[in-house]
């Protein structure tokens, strides 16, 4: 994945998390902030991952990059989604709301793009 793609993925998630968080204010505010904070650490473990494999599948990864990448992305980022999921007045069902949101917008904003990409590849024999 390039920094441009990692970029407009990352854009477009926090865009449509913020729509999201703001049109779940009719559910109540501990909803909302669940939103926002779930759709906020999927778009920092989305750009830990992208960074992880970045480092991992390099010609020749530094192994204590390696291993650092991976001490962030798994244990502090995850205790992080526990400590944030312990705040008081913080939805659970938003912030799984939240990280679907994400989650979901990146797909799609992936399919389009993979789309556009075979669509002007040229074809054999059509």
């Amino acid at each position: 994945m390039t920094e441009r793609t990692l970029r407009t993925l990352l854009l477009v998630g926090s865009g449509t998390v913020g729509l999201a968080a703001s049109m779940s204010l009719w559910w109540g505010p501990s909803v909302s902030l669940g939103v926002l904070a779930g759709g906020l650490w999927n778009l920092v473990n989305l750009w830990c991952l992208a960074r992880t494999l970045r480092v991992w599948f390099a010609s020749t990864p530094p192994r204590r990059r390696v291993v650092a990448w991976f001490v962030v992305k798994f244990p502090l980022l995850y205790l992080a989604a526990v400590g944030v999921l312990m705040i008081p007045g913080l939805s659970v069902v938003g912030f799984g709301v939240g990280f679907l949101v994400l989650l979901a917008s990146v797909l799609v904003t992936t399919l389009v793009r993979l789309q556009r990409m075979t669509q002007s590849v040229p074809s054999h024999g059509g």
